[in-house]
């Protein structure tokens, strides 16, 4: 795996690996991206990525740790009821979950 990722969980086979240090702040946006790499048992990689803003909670408030733990089990649900898909798959945190997001502007596929 990359050296820039670290192993965090192991699902029905699959291996997540998410990006350090986790949770980033981007400056084209107010917020902060956690991305995942998630490599299936024939060595298939998807993607996952997650935002929060940083005005969705009061500032310093925001529990990354806890977010990072959601965004792990988003992944397995995925997992679960395969779908793990070619393109990468995008969410924000809204209201106290994630909720997917279909093609946002802040973040940038790696696969044309």
């Amino acid at each position: 795996m990359l050296p820039t990722h670290r192993h965090v969980a192991e699902h029905r086979g699959f291996n997540i690996y998410q990006r350090m240090p986790g949770f980033e702040y981007t400056p084209i946006v107010l917020a902060k991206i956690a991305s995942y790499l998630i490599q299936d048992p024939e060595g298939q990689i998807s993607v996952f990525a997650f935002l929060y803003s940083l005005l969705t909670e009061p500032l310093g408030q925001v529990d990354e740790e806890q977010l990072q733990r959601e965004a792990v089990a988003v992944i397995q649900q995925a997992i679960d009821a395969d779908k793990l898909a070619q393109e990468d798959a995008t969410f924000e945190y809204h209201v106290g979950r994630f909720v997917a997001a279909e093609q946002p502007r802040w973040w940038i596929p790696i696969r044309p």
